[in-house]
């Protein structure tokens, strides 16, 4: 979750209190179109930044070979997305903590299901392998998302950037995706709404599970509106006009506004009929009239066999 606000110190960090439904053959797949495809042309792309990787306790070492390998594999496309040309990385820092040495750091900072955390200056992230498994995350994941936190501050050079646009590219490209994020946020009842998580996200678990799936709904938008590398080309003009939402008028042409308006009337048209089918009154009724047909189909049964069992 980014707990942040224009012109305060930001924390990103990650965890779910509910684990998500069990991944997907295609859990990787938006993460590898995505890095595919920033990794065609690397020419004139920023060499990735050194991950300096600090273990606190033994029992850490597979959650550490997991952020290597994950990093060897996937940091040069992933720096290729998210940085603009001519950017100087800075190397970044990776904590590999226990839950107490994780608390120590870092706790009232952060909710109590954060299990991740990027500072803002984008040179150190931290994440608390122990609890990863509780919350049916993997230590690959939590590595690329926080990387790309750390990836996008030091892209955008302490300009502000909406939470939902940090944390839906951070979920898209670290993999995280699953069927279920797709519709979870329809089924709860509640349409997105862009405007609420340019901020803090929520600090319950439920309240802030919703935001990261809307997240992550608003960067796939965003990105079938304006192309794949849009996130890419607003980070370069954030660093230009010093302004998010200047930025992003002068690289779309539309209005930031107008932009988060149209995303909810689009997710209005796309799963509006669940919202209202999910919602307790629509419910209610329509579990009434399931009853009401069932209780219907047995009495003509009913009749059926008693007129059978006369003749």
């Amino acid at each position: 979750m980014h707990i942040s606000s224009p012109g305060s110190r930001w924390i990103s960090s990650l965890g779910r209190a509910r684990s998500l439904a069990i991944a997907s053959p295609l859990i990787y797949a938006v993460m590898t179109t995505q890095l595919s495809a920033a990794a065609a042309d690397q020419s004139a792309a920023p060499p990735p930044p050194v991950v300096i990787f600090q273990l606190e306790a033994v029992s850490g070492e597979p959650a550490l070979r997991a952020c290597q390998q994950a990093w060897n594999g996937y940091g040069a496309a992933l720096t290729a997305a998210l940085l603009p040309v001519g950017t100087v990385p800075d190397s970044v820092g990776c904590l590999i903590l226990t839950t107490a040495g994780f608390g120590r750091l870092f706790g009232g900072r952060l909710p109590d299901w954060g299990v991740g955390v990027a500072v803002p200056s984008g040179r150190l992230i931290a994440l608390d392998y122990e609890r990863l498994p509780a919350i049916g995350r993997t230590a690959r994941e939590v590595f690329l998302h926080e990387m790309t936190h750390a990836l996008l501050f030091q892209g955008s050079r302490g300009v502000w950037l909406p939470t939902w646009l940090h944390e839906g590219i951070a979920m898209q490209l670290s993999g995280e995706w699953r069927f279920v994020d797709t519709v979870s946020v329809a089924l709860s009842g509640r349409l997105p709404d862009l405007y609420h998580l340019r901020g803090p996200f929520p600090g319950s678990a439920a309240p802030a599970d919703r935001a990261y799936r809307t997240s992550l709904l608003a960067v796939g938008y965003l990105q079938s509106q304006y192309g794949e590398d849009i996130v890419i080309r607003l980070v370069s003009a954030v660093t230009v006009t010093g302004d998010f939402a200047a930025a992003f008028t002068e690289v779309t042409g539309d209005d930031i506004a107008l932009f988060e308006a149209r995303f909810a009337g689009a997710m209005k048209l796309k799963y509006g009929w669940l919202v209202m089918i999910f919602r307790w009154p629509t419910l209610f009724v329509l579990m009434a009239l399931v009853l009401a047909i069932g209780a219907i189909a047995k009495i003509v049964r009913t009749r059926r066999r008693m007129a059978e069992m006369e003749e």
